[in-house]
């Protein structure tokens, strides 16, 4: 076994790190965490170029960006092949764009429900089929999905984020069964309750929510993104070279509190 100094242990310096949903939120702040590891990050994300080029200044390591939605699957590997083309390779994948859908099970529609999955898991699946093949090329490779707390008990009026976030879960098992031989690692992070603009518009006039989920989280504190940021730090780096198929829940106690 190769010995490794505890900085190294958590280096990512020479990574291509693409992230998608990075220029705002959990995205960023991972991409803020990943960059002060060493990678060099691109962002993927639907926000106006301006936005996106100055997501890209304040997260540094001469950052990139990519306009794009990810649920336009029909071009997910087109897209990976100009980021490998344009970098050279894709050494981390993290499937962070997101949405949210706050509405009573009556009132979620078809559409609603199609919207959610669209973006959290098949866009996701979309860009982790296109990038596979590189990393199992290359024998290397990280990939990361987003999973919630709502994957691991009963949220009330979250029928379709609550249904994507428990199948991506699914994804992260089984993709990891079938890549992992090639020292491609697949893993989730579900987020407990990180403050955040996702996070405010989901409890924002719901007292009794945000009640009850501090009073289940022992630590008594909403997280913070950076929390998750080096969360995925850890799952990328070689300190965790032999975690593949698991999910680690930052959550401040959330999934065992009372």
């Amino acid at each position: 076994m190769v010995e490794q100094s505890f900085i190294n242990a958590f280096s990512l310096e020479g990574n291509i790190a693409v992230i998608t949903g990075a220029a705002t939120g959990l995205g960023n702040a991972m991409a803020k965490c990943l960059t002060s590891a060493g990678a060099k990050v691109i962002v993927v994300g639907i926000e106006s170029e301006e936005i996106l080029k100055k997501a890209c200044e304040d997260i540094g390591n001469d950052a990139g960006y990519y306009q794009f939605n990810v649920t336009d699957t029909d071009h997910s590997e087109e897209l990976v092949k100009r980021i490998i083309e344009d970098h050279g390779k894709i050494d981390i994948l993290i499937n962070n764009a997101g949405i949210h859908c706050k509405k009573p099970v009556e009132d979620t529609s078809i559409n609603d429900f199609n919207r959610v999955l669209d973006v959290h898991l098949v866009g996701a699946f979309a860009l982790t089929k296109a990038v596979i093949p590189s990393m199992r090329s290359n024998k290397s490779g990280n990939i990361i999905f987003i999973s919630s707390m709502s994957a691991f008990f009963g949220l009330t009026s979250v029928t379709a984020y609550s249904a994507a976030k428990s199948a991506v879960l699914g994804l992260t098992r089984s993709i990891a069964s079938e890549v992992s031989c090639d020292n491609v690692r697949v893993n989730a992070i579900a987020p407990g309750f990180i403050d955040s603009i996702m996070f405010r518009k989901a409890v924002e006039g719901d007292e009794d929510r945000q009640n009850k989920i501090l009073g289940r989280t022992p630590m008594n504190k909403y997280g913070d993104a950076m929390d998750i940021g080096w969360a995925a730090v850890y799952l990328c780096s070689p300190a965790a070279s032999f975690v593949t198929g698991t999910c680690l829940a930052v959550d401040g106690g959330c999934l065992i509190g009372f």
